[in-house]
C-alpha cells in the first residue's frame, strides 16, 4: 500500500512537533509536507506564521541524500483579503511541489476559535463560504482547495443546511475545475469531525459539474493521523467512479491510481 498524504505538517509548522524521519518510517513512498503560512495568525495573537523556507529546503535537501528524493516541498496558504499581497511577496522566488489553499480566518478571528461557536451557524456559513469563493477566484497559483468545511467545523451542520448554500458552493467547485485545481478530501474533517456526509454531497456536486481531480489529505500534525482513514475515503471515491487521486511535483499534476493506495488482501 502506498500512502500519499498531500496535507500534513512537521515541526516547521508551529502547531506540530513531528519530524520528517518519523513520517518516513510509516511509508516507503513519497512524503510531502504542507507547512503553514498565515499572516496575522489569529491563533497566535496576530503574529505571522511564516515557514522558514531556507531551513525547510536545506533540511529536505539533506534528508533526500539519505532517503533518495523521497521528500517533496509543500505549503498550506491561509488566504485573507488583507494578506493577499504579502502572500504573493512571500511566495516570489520560492519553489514548492504543491500549494494548498485554505481559509482559516477573518481579519478578526480564526473559525476554530470559541467566539465562532457563539454565532448562528447560518451567519457563519454566510460569512465563510464567500471567503472561500473569493480565495479560489483570486488566488493564481494554488493546486489544491483544502478542507472546504474548515469554517463550519465547530457546528453539527446537516446536509440539508449545506444544500441551502449550494449555489455558492457550486461556484466554488466550478472555480476549482476552471483553474485545474484538485478538490481535497480532508480525512480528519470527514472522520474526526464527523463531516463525511457533507463531503459526499460536495463530491456529488463536483462530479456532476465535471470535476475529476481530487486530493487526499489527513491534515496530520503527527504520525498518529498520517493517512488517517484513507481506506474509507478511497471507498467513497470509488463509489463516485473516481479511480485516481491527483498528486503534484513542481506543481505539475499526475494521477496516482487508487489501486496503488489500497491494502493488499
Amino acid at each position: 500500500m502506498t500512502v500519499y498524504d498531500q496535507h500534513m505538517h512537521t515541526l516547521f509548522s508551529p502547531d506540530s512537533s513531528e519530524t520528517f524521519e518519523e513520517y518516513l518510517k510509516h511509508s516507503p513512498g513519497v512524503l510531502v509536507t504542507t507547512e503553514h503560512l498565515d499572516f496575522n495568525d489569529r491563533f497566535r495573537e496576530g503574529k505571522d506564521t511564516l515557514l522558514d523556507y531556507e531551513q525547510y529546503s536545506a533540511t529536505i535537501d539533506q534528508l533526500n541524500e539519505s532517503y533518495p528524493n523521497r521528500i517533496r516541498k509543500g505549503i498550506e496558504i491561509g488566504y485573507t483579503k488583507e494578506s493577499y499581497e504579502r502572500i504573493q511577496n512571500y511566495l516570489t522566488g520560492k519553489e514548492f511541489d504543491v500549494q494548498l489553499l485554505s481559509v482559516h480566518q477573518t481579519n478578526e478571528y480564526d473559525f476554530l476559535q470559541p467566539i465562532v461557536k457563539e454565532k448562528d451557524v447560518q451567519d457563519v456559513m454566510d460569512e465563510y463560504f464567500p471567503l472561500l469563493l473569493e480565495a479560489v477566484t483570486r488566488f493564481p497559483t494554488a493546486n489544491v482547495l483544502a478542507h472546504f468545511d474548515y469554517g463550519i467545523r465547530l457546528f453539527n451542520v446537516s446536509v440539508a443546511e449545506l444544500q441551502g448554500h449550494q449555489t455558492i458552493l457550486k461556484q466554488v467547485l466550478q472555480k476549482v475545475i476552471d483553474k485545474q485545481m484538485a478538490f481535497e478530501l480532508n480525512t480528519r474533517s470527514m472522520y474526526q469531525y464527523g463531516n463525511v456526509a457533507l463531503y459526499e454531497q460536495m463530491i456529488d456536486w463536483y462530479v456532476a459539474l465535471g470535476g475529476k481531480s481530487v486530493s487526499l489529505g489527513s491534515d496530520a500534525h503527527s504520525t498518529d493521523y498520517y493517512g488517517y482513514h484513507f481506506e474509507d475515503a478511497i471507498a467513497l471515491l470509488e463509489k463516485y467512479g473516481i479511480s485516481s487521486v491527483t498528486v503534484f511535483e513542481k506543481q505539475q499534476p499526475t494521477q496516482l491510481p487508487l489501486s496503488k493506495m489500497k491494502k493488499s488482501n
